[in-house]
């Protein structure tokens, strides 16, 4: 919480130094890091959902956009990646592209809502995960090297707490896991 509040502090002190007309001529784009230390979890977050994990408090994090052409407010549940910046910043910049390699700009959410990716893939390996996720929004599958599945419907369950894998699917269960096994397969081959 410490830790926040000094950020907010900061960045405040920060945004208040730059000058009207730098400051009308400038786009802020602030991304949390990736997850909570294990150490300091807090509920409803479980020390193995965190920082270095693949759900979603490992992986979801906080991005606020604000300056010169950002006119929608509020909050968007858009999937969006962080390699998603590269194409964002670029068409900021003026690069007539809004797509480079696996990044797609988020730029035109800044005045209108839209969808701007269907899934959400991440993977991680290192000496504790070697495991790989994608998500619909709705519905999250992980699988992990060992052949573990876990599966989420993270609007019911945004926590995951409930592994949906541990009981019969019903049909749109079903059909979701398909779809995103399908496009797990396209991504990883």
């Amino acid at each position: 919480m410490a830790s926040i509040e000094a950020m907010d502090f900061q960045i405040g002190k920060l945004l208040n130094s730059i000058s009207k007309e730098d400051r009308e001529n400038t786009i802020i784009i602030f991304m949390g890091d990736n997850g909570t230390e294990p150490i300091v979890t807090q509920d409803p977050y479980d020390k193995n959902q965190v920082k270095r994990s693949l759900y979603q408090g490992g992986i979801n994090m906080p991005l606020f956009v604000s300056g010169k052409g950002v006119e929608r407010k509020g909050s968007d549940n858009n999937l969006i990646t962080s390699t998603d910046m590269f194409a964002t910043i670029a068409e900021i910049a003026g690069v007539d592209i809004d797509e480079i390699n696996d990044s797609k700009s988020f730029k035109s959410l800044f005045s209108e809502k839209k969808s701007i990716r269907k899934y959400q893939y991440t993977e991680m390996k290192n000496e504790k995960n070697d495991a790989w996720t994608i998500s619909n929004g709705t519905y999250k599958l992980l699988v992990f090297a060992d052949g573990e599945e876990e599966m989420y419907h993270l609007i019911n369950d945004p926590y995951e707490k409930r592994n949906i894998l541990n009981s019969a699917l019903n049909t749109v269960e079903m059909k979701s896991k398909e779809a995103l096994e399908a496009e797990l397969l396209r991504i990883r081959n």
